[in-house]
């Protein structure tokens, strides 16, 4: 599929793909990631060791929009941790793009991300967006469809199995393995609790467990944290 996706990302003038789902519906129940995309395996590590999920303004904006929100870097405050991910994506040709906001009551809350080397939106590249925003958001709700049923819904392994953990995801781990629920955690680490939930489901997709007590488990067995 992804040859053919990323053939039609081509012909709507973007040079990118990537979209992401939780398996769960709400934030109370345990739930793993998958992510898919077309981008350099090497931005794709860098994002996630990073944690730029944490600050990148297409994630916590999108769920926010009811259509597809059309980005640059100038489009959100210039603070010093907005440039340093914005000139670290810009080095894998992420500069502008379409990030699409989806919503699944079966599902956890999923985005479409078509990214640009382009690295300002101008009037021309706006109105061209107008005339195809309804095919992008055609698209979005294709793949969506498409991958919760073909994959997800057959419980297949996510992507990312196997992978490292990052940094952050091993402090949720370690925080979780002494009792604190993801609101706790979340006040301990600074963050949002929404967040807090991104990285269990995601570490429990690189570990490929079913909750947070098989992945407190499986890292005491493996010596990545104390009993």
């Amino acid at each position: 599929m992804g040859t053919a996706l990323a053939e039609v990302v081509r012909h709507l003038g973007f040079d990118t793909f990537t979209y992401g789902c939780g398996t769960a519906p709400t934030p109370t129940q345990e739930s793993r990631s998958y992510v898919w995309t077309n981008l350099p395996l090497e931005w794709v590590r860098h994002y996630d060791q990073k944690s730029y999920v944490e600050i990148d303004p297409r994630v916590t904006d999108a769920i926010t929009h009811t259509t597809p929100m059309l980005w640059d870097r100038f489009a959100f405050p210039n603070t010093k941790r907005l440039r340093t991910f914005f000139d670290d994506a810009a080095k894998f040709g992420v500069c502008s793009g379409v990030a699409v906001g989806l919503r699944d009551p079966q599902r956890a809350l999923a985005g479409f991300y078509l990214g640009s080397a382009r690295l300002r939106i101008d009037d021309a590249e706006r109105a061209r967006f107008f005339g195809i925003q309804g095919d992008i958001l055609l698209l979005a709700h294709f793949v969506h469809a498409l991958l919760t049923t073909n994959v997800m819904g057959r419980g297949l392994p996510a992507p990312s199995m196997g992978a490292a953990l990052s940094p952050r995801e091993n402090e949720c781990l370690q925080l979780a393995a002494k009792g604190l629920s993801s609101r706790q955690i979340a006040t301990m680490l600074g963050i949002g609790e929404r967040t807090v939930h991104f990285h269990i489901s995601n570490l429990l997709s690189k570990l490929g467990v079913a909750n947070r007590h098989e992945a407190i488990a499986r890292a005491v067995a493996a010596g990545f944290i104390s009993a």
